[in-house]
């Protein structure tokens, strides 16, 4: 395709704007001597420019007519497991009352209305312990698209007065003060912009993006550009190899880092794929692990579809830990995905049944269950981290 074809506009201009006023400069593959901006700036401009960046301009992004999938589109069952996980950890931490539930880039709110219905039902058909617990949900959400399908998702429980929806600077105001928090951050880690190093020539560099000619983004080589990632390489115990990449995610952690102060009796639930330093370092890893999803196929060219592609890597959770731990936050579960939802209870909904409808309820229940567990792997590449905030660290 030609690359006119691919470009969005007003993001082109933005992010050639963004590489003329930096006064960085950064060489080619060729050799040339070319105007730069890190990869970090590039990527930020790509997902997040206030106008024109992909998590805040166009239709949604994630399900059949988006770039890729959550778990909470594989049937309801990642949404009634996590729901069952923390109904269990909320008591074990907070004993009884009201919890408040932020469901951070929550999306379409699909997963918020999965474990709403699980804690409903928990609440009408239960007694005793069940009864002891009360959950509300806010959905932080940046999409002005998601936030829109989120409150038609939520809308019963918006009305009952269970469930709101905003973005990043207004949950502040509706969370009411005084209660215990969940912070669910489902597939969030991995969306925020990162460092990209590499060693070239025996030398640490950091990998920028500059405008050819023809208007074409290409990569580039700089000098690193925060002198926070010498520190993180160091303090990681990273000794890259001679033409190995690696990104640093220091956006995230200061994320998690922030949030884990922000209250007094909390638990920090995050959902994504990553592994620790050692794996994602290893001399298997040599171009790093970023990629970009287009229409639900995977791809490793940033610089196709600027604004246009979703743009990933994976999540460093031994990075995440040092960060939140340093706060005072104990970690009090980190496993694969797979042993989350085992543990939750999650094969306690397969029922053996005689229907030969594919798409009957069971059928249908039974089948997700077996993707989350078993497709593609992708249940022992995600993982689960929790983090408890001066809780009594129970582990349900």
């Amino acid at each position: 395709m030609d690359i006119a074809q691919s470009r969005h506009p007003s993001l082109h201009a933005a992010i050639v704007g963004g590489i003329e006023a930096g006064g960085l400069r950064g060489i080619a593959a060729d050799g040339a001597e070319l105007s730069a901006i890190p990869f970090h700036h590039y990527m930020s401009l790509c997902l997040y420019h206030p106008d024109f960046g992909y998590y805040r301009s166009g239709a949604p992004k994630v399900g059949r007519e988006g770039d890729f999938y959550t778990s909470a589109y594989v049937g309801d069952a990642m949404g009634e497991s996590l729901a069952r996980w923390l109904r269990n950890a909320a008591l074990a931490g907070f004993g009884g009352g009201e919890v408040e539930v932020l469901d951070w880039g929550g999306g379409t709110g699909r997963l918020s209305r999965q474990m709403l219905d699980a804690w409903t039902s928990s609440e009408e058909g239960g007694s005793g312990e069940a009864g002891m617990l009360s959950f509300s949900v806010t959905v932080v959400e940046g999409n002005p698209s998601h936030r829109h399908e989120a409150e038609r998702e939520l809308e019963a429980y918006i009305r009952a007065g269970r469930a709101r929806v905003t973005d990043e600077r207004g949950w502040e105001e509706l969370v009411p003060s005084g209660r215990p928090v969940i912070v669910v951050a489902n597939e969030l880690l991995d969306a925020f912009p990162v460092h990209r190093l590499v060693k070239k020539d025996g030398a640490l560099r950091e990998w920028g993006v500059a405008c050819a000619a023809g208007g074409r983004f290409v990569p580039c080589l700089m000098e690193p550009t925060d002198p926070r990632l010498t520190e993180w390489l160091r303090e990681e115990g990273i000794r890259l190899r001679e033409g190995q990449t690696v990104e640093a995610n220091l956006d995230g952690a200061d994320w998690a880092a922030t949030v884990a102060t922000r209250f007094e009796r909390a638990l920090l639930v995050f959902v994504d794929y990553g592994d620790e330093t050692a794996e994602l370092t290893g001399p298997h890893r040599m171009d790093g692990t970023l990629l970009c999803y287009k229409e639900h196929r995977a791809h490793n060219d940033p610089y196709t579809w600027p604004g246009q592609q979703d743009m990933t890597a994976h999540v460093n959770f031994s990075h995440i830990r040092r960060s939140v731990e340093r706060l005072g936050a104990e970690e009090i579960w980190y496993g694969s995905q797979k042993r989350f939802l085992i543990e939750a209870g999650i094969m306690e909904r397969l029922t053996a049944h005689g229907h030969s409808d594919p798409f009957h309820p069971v059928a249908r229940r039974n089948r997700a269950i077996r993707q989350l567990l078993l497709s593609d792997g992708m249940s022992e590449l995600f993982k689960v981290q929790v983090f408890a905030i001066q809780a009594k660290g129970a582990v349900p």
